[in-house]
């Protein structure tokens, strides 16, 4: 691959810093780059690595070894990402540690960035407090601190009339009530050039290019924080989003009509364990969300038609909670955690090929997690869980093939386990692990009951269940940081939607398979120049959407007279998007640069550039048209 030829020049030049002398300090936000902090190897991802970017959370979580992302538009499509092969279903996305009671894939693309101070990624294993569902990770948004007095604008400005406004205020309101709020807008009309095919993806003659149509985007979200201190901190949350859009459809199929919106609103309130070594916590939710989608598919074929409109969409309703137990001492620490969660599911849809349904979605979970430390340089740590689930028919009918029977119930009794041994001191420059763990996924409400047009309900599709196994070594100085993680996941059952004639289902298939290698390197060279780099090599056998090599790196100069540059490059190898490995997806690299410039301490312009090779790429098994080069400007002020 000729295209990643300076990536690899720039990991090189990273490494050059440990020949240099470990004799300064590594910025912090150097160290929590690529840092797994704790027992159970958590990336932290902070603010600082997306501000004035305008990235999605996929976009950010892409730029790290091992994650993969798919996109099928512009600002507020759908997005997802897969972990080691993991695919977005495995991976469990939650907010302040709450869990989103999504029905399907949770979808990046409408996750607001800015409501959020950090992202804390678990890679291949749920920890126990979590109390999920799934093999791939997980993805915790955490939001921002209510401690301090202040607060933070934001604004911005790109291409295709994106914009952005952001406003953020906190204060104490007395000695022991602290208060925050989160309030973002985003839109843009999305009306890139795309390569029209003309529905004839081999000919290129007919071929011509076109703007992306009915595709704008907007939303409306926000969140809101109270923190009580008292003996224990007792926090109550409120976060809530609106967001409506067109959908296009594919490049050789316009839809002018189709409409979506998306409203949900979730709650929660926390108390907050204060001695670990011998505590409680809990944490209470409620949520509403509403997801519906409206088109007339004759109208956008013919222009003409005396049917009416075709609603679809689903109102789900979730409550719920967990109860923590905390104990141990210096050799032993132990935590128990009992979750409980009730969702009540109803269709809208006015469509006779659409089912029409309401059902009830109870999960019980029991988790467990101990870490062991008889001496300071090494600890063994276990989880396991046990999780209930039961769907239930309340009213309606679930369509299904007819061979299928008419559901009324389902429930399933799954179990996990995971051990890991870690060597190395906090202090210390080596350190090392391994873990091993089985895991398994209950398949979605979505997957087992679909509201979408043309995908059939399965309610007898079986768990999908596996196995994963790592081993890494690190080794770090005042100055930089490396790291290298070998990986292997095997996945059972695996789910996959199967198209026949018309009509599309979920079905359970065969095995699948991956293992590989991760390395990560965050380096200092000198006072202004700032190096992190990583590269996966990976075996995905017969898991489509994955590449067998991908490199991401990154460089930041400090220049003179308050300005900053930073220049990103990432890449990957050949990926396909069918497990026959036909639809060849070429090897392709991007690059990006931004420009900062910090007048005063709490003022700052950024100016982005995105995707700078990329602007005409685009292939024929991607069929969702994405933006080329995208450009914008923002202006960040604290008080």
């Amino acid at each position: 691959m000729n295209t990643i030829i300076p990536l690899l020049l720039l990991c090189f030049f990273a490494g050059l810093a440990f020949a240099e002398g470990a004799v300064y300090t590594l910025p912090e936000s150097v160290v929590k780059r690529d840092e797994t902090e704790n027992n159970e190897r958590m990336l932290e991802i902070k603010s600082s690595d997306w501000e004035g970017k305008n990235l999605s959370l996929a976009d950010v979580l892409a730029t790290y070894a091992g994650i993969q992302t798919r996109q099928m538009g512009g600002m507020g499509s759908f997005q997802s990402i897969s972990i080691r092969g993991m695919p977005g279903k495995q991976i469990v996305l939650a907010i302040d540690g709450v869990v989103l009671q999504s029905f399907g894939m949770a979808d990046l693309g409408s996750i607001d960035l800015n409501l959020y101070e950090k992202v804390e990624v678990y890679k291949g294993f749920i920890p126990a407090k979590f109390a999920a569902n799934g093999m791939g990770g997980v993805i915790n948004l955490v939001s921002k601190d209510a401690a301090a007095k202040g607060g933070k604008v934001y604004a911005s400005y790109g291409s295709f009339n994106s914009r952005i406004f952001s406003m953020q205020a906190s204060s104490p309101l007395t000695d022991s009530i602290f208060w925050t709020s989160n309030i973002n807008y985003r839109a843009s009309d999305n009306d890139f050039p795309y390569l029209n095919r003309n529905g004839t993806q081999y000919n290129t003659d007919d071929d011509f290019w076109a703007k992306r149509e009915n595709s704008e985007y907007s939303q409306i979200s926000g969140n809101h924080s109270w923190t009580f201190v008292q003996k224990r901190n007792i926090v109550l949350r409120a976060e809530h989003q609106s967001e409506a859009g067109g959908i296009s459809g594919r490049e050789y199929q316009v839809i002018k009509t189709a409409r979506s919106a998306n409203d949900a609103v979730l709650a929660s309130l926390e108390i907050e364990p204060k001695d670990k070594k011998f505590d409680f916590g809990f944490q209470g939710f409620a949520g509403i969300e509403k997801s519906m989608s409206v088109w007339h598919e004759p109208i956008d074929k013919f222009g003409y038609s005396n049917e009416p409109r075709t609603e679809s969409g689903l109102l789900v309703k979730n409550s719920g909670g967990q109860g923590s137990f905390y104990f141990g001492n210096d050799f032993l620490e132990t935590e128990l955690h009992a979750y409980l969660s009730y969702q009540y599911l109803e269709s809208r849809n006015n469509s006779v090929i659409l089912s029409n349904y309401e059902l009830s979605n109870t999960v019980f979970q029991a988790s467990f997690a101990g870490t062991f430390a008889p001496i300071d340089f090494f600890n063994i740590r276990a989880n396991a869980a046990s999780r209930h689930s039961r769907q239930k028919l309340e009213n309606g009918k679930v369509r299904t093939f007819y061979m299928d029977g008419e559901f009324k119930e389902r429930s399933k009794d799954l179990y996990s386990g995971r051990a890991s041994a870690n060597f190395g001191k906090a202090d210390s420059k080596w350190s090392s692990f391994f873990a091993y763990g089985h895991y398994f996924r209950d398949p979605s409400v979505f997957e087992l009951f679909s509201t979408a047009f043309g995908i059939v309900s399965n309610p007898n599709l079986k768990p999908e269940q596996g196995e994963q196994a790592e081993a890494g070594i690190g080794y770090k100085t005042e100055k930089s940081r490396l790291s290298a993680t070998l990986f292997a996941n095997t996945i059972r059952d695996r789910i996959i939607y199967y198209t026949s004639g018309m009509v599309t289902k979920p079905i359970n298939a065969e095995e699948g398979k991956v293992y590989g290698v991760e390395t990560e390197l965050g380096s200092e060279l000198f006072s202004w120049l700032k190096v992190s780099a990583n590269a996966t090599f990976q075996k995905p056998e017969n898991l489509p959407n994955e590449p067998e090599q991908q490199y991401y790196s990154s460089m930041l100069f400090m220049l003179p007279y308050a300005f900053e540059l930073t220049l990103d490059g990432e890449a990957h190898s050949v990926i396909y998007r069918d497990k026959a490995q036909r639809k060849v997806i070429p090897a392709n690299s991007f690059y990006h640069v931004g420009l900062g410039y910090k007048p005063t301490p709490k003022i700052k312009l950024f100016f982005y550039a995105r995707n700078l090779s990329g602007g005409e790429y685009q292939n024929i098994y991607d069929a969702y048209p994405t933006p080329g080069r995208v450009f914008s400007l923002s202006y960040s002020h604290n008080f």
